[in-house]
C-alpha cells in the first residue's frame, strides 16, 4: 500500500488525539462546570472548558478531513472532490427542508451547540453525512467487493441507518444538538437515512473499485466517533 504522506500523517495524528479527549472527557462526564473547580492553572482550564464547548464540531471536522484524504487516494482527488460536494449540497438541502417542513426526517430544529448555523442547519451537518456515508462506503467496499451496485447502495444505507440509531440518544438527550418535537425521532427518520444514503451511493458513488482496500481508516473514522457516542448515552 502507498505510503501515507505527511498531511494524512498530521491529520490522522489529530483526529486520533481529539477522539481520545473526547472520549475521556466523555467516561468522566467532564461538564464546564466541574472544570472550573479543578486545581489547575487557569489558562487549562480555560483551554479544557473551550475543548468541551467545541469539541464535537472539530471532531466531525476532523473526520471529514481524514475522509476526504481518504476518498482522494481511493480514487482520484478530482473525484473525491466532486463526491464531497454532492454529498454535501444534497445533505444540506435535505436537512434544511426536514427542520423547515418536517420532511423526510420528521420534526425537528436545530440549536447551535454543534457549530454556527447556516440558515437552520449548522455547518457540521452536512460534514458529518460525507463521513458517515463515505466511510461506510468504502468499509462495504473493503469487506464485500462482489456486490453489484444496488444491493451495495443498499447495504451502506443499512450501515449508516444504523449508525444515526447509535447517535440519537446522545445527539438529542445528552448534547441537545437537535430536537424532536415528538421527544423522539420517529421511524422515518430512519427511513429517510436508509433512502437518501442508497441514493447516494446508488447514483453518485465514483468507480465501483477502491486502490487500497486494506486501508483501515474508515474503521477507525466510524468505529471511533460510534465509541464516543455510545460512551456518552
Amino acid at each position: 500500500m502507498k505510503r501515507w504522506n505527511w498531511v494524512e500523517k498530521a491529520a490522522f495524528g489529530a483526529f486520533l488525539f481529539w477522539s481520545a479527549a473526547g472520549l475521556i472527557f466523555t467516561l468522566l462526564r467532564t461538564s464546564p462546570e466541574n472544570v472550573a473547580h479543578w486545581p489547575v492553572p487557569g489558562w487549562l482550564a480555560s483551554f479544557v472548558d473551550l475543548c468541551l464547548k467545541t469539541g464535537d464540531p472539530i471532531l466531525i471536522l476532523l473526520a471529514f478531513t481524514n475522509t476526504h484524504l481518504h476518498a482522494a487516494r481511493q480514487w482520484t482527488p478530482a473525484a473525491a472532490r466532486r463526491w464531497a460536494l454532492i454529498v454535501c449540497a444534497v445533505a444540506f438541502a435535505v436537512e434544511t427542508l426536514g427542520a423547515r417542513t418536517g420532511f423526510p426526517f420528521g420534526s425537528y430544529r436545530y440549536t447551535e451547540r454543534f457549530g454556527p448555523l447556516l440558515g437552520v442547519v449548522p455547518l457540521t451537518i452536512p460534514l458529518a453525512w460525507h463521513v458517515v456515508v463515505t466511510n461506510a462506503l468504502f468499509v462495504v467496499r473493503a469487506t464485500e467487493r462482489y456486490l453489484s451496485r444496488a444491493l451495495e447502495a443498499a447495504v451502506v444505507a443499512v450501515v449508516c441507518a444504523g449508525y444515526d440509531f447509535i447517535l440519537e440518544p446522545f445527539a438529542t438527550r445528552a448534547k441537545h444538538y437537535w430536537d424532536w418535537s415528538a421527544g423522539e425521532p420517529p421511524l422515518q427518520n430512519y427511513l429517510a437515512w436508509f433512502v437518501i444514503s442508497a441514493l447516494l451511493v446508488w447514483f453518485f458513488a465514483p468507480t465501483h473499485a477502491t486502490r487500497f482496500p486494506k486501508d483501515r481508516r474508515p474503521l477507525f473514522l466510524l468505529g471511533l466517533t460510534l465509541l464516543i457516542f455510545i460512551a456518552g448515552r
